[in-house]
């Protein structure tokens, strides 16, 4: 026998769902009902409104999100690369409702924007309990770039596919991203100016 809580989850995942496939606009409460098998009133009891039921979406499927690909960064190195690629390919159905959040824009946007916000300070904050991160000198901007990063790539999505010759989720494409991502934070790309060049530019 099904309980409450286990018919809301099983709604919130079949919404996220038909989200990811048709976008905000083409997916209706009873669109949702009707391929669930239940009643239009029965979302509205458990989630309200559409919009109510979306703000719930985001913020569930974000928060799986990250729990999960925290696990896979702080997995030991010689396993993470092909961790984050599993985790990458089990929750393709995450990363296209991401997508149709930012393509929608507006309200719907600005809440997994926010989200993503918040998200990412906790990460640096596990990141520094756990010893993986420097001290930052501003908090907020780095989780703000992170944020940025992350939405950026999945919003890209396709491009960088077409860009790196293979899905995301592939094991070459996988890894290489990782690599690169981990250069770009752990190590840095960039050395310092020489103290003339920079005495030079702030003329």
């Amino acid at each position: 026998m099904r309980t409450i809580q286990t018919t809301r989850e099983q709604l919130l995942a079949l919404s996220v769902e038909m989200f990811a496939e048709n976008g905000f606009a083409q997916t209706s409460l009873r669109s949702i009902a009707k391929r669930a098998g239940v009643s239009p009133g029965l979302l509205v009891h458990h989630f309200g409104s559409k919009d109510d039921l979306v703000a719930e979406a985001i913020s569930e499927t974000l928060g799986r999100w990250v729990v999960g690909e925290t696990a896979a960064v702080l997995d030991d190195e010689s396993a993470r690369v092909e961790n984050w690629r599993m985790f990458i390919d089990r929750n393709s159905t995450s990363l296209n409702f991401f997508r149709q959040v930012l393509l929608a824009g507006g309200t719907y946007a600005e809440r997994l924007f926010d989200a993503s916000l918040r998200e990412s300070r906790t990460f640096l904050d596990q990141m520094k309990a756990a010893g993986r991160v420097k001290e930052v000198h501003d908090t907020e901007a780095t989780a703000l770039m992170m944020s940025a990063s992350g939405l950026g790539l999945v919003l890209l999505l396709d491009h960088v596919e077409r860009a790196m010759g293979g899905q995301i989720a592939s094991e070459t494409v996988a890894t290489r991203l990782m690599n690169a991502n981990t250069e770009l934070w752990e190590n840095g790309i960039f050395t310092p100016a020489p103290p003339g060049k920079r005495r030079e530019d702030n003329r």
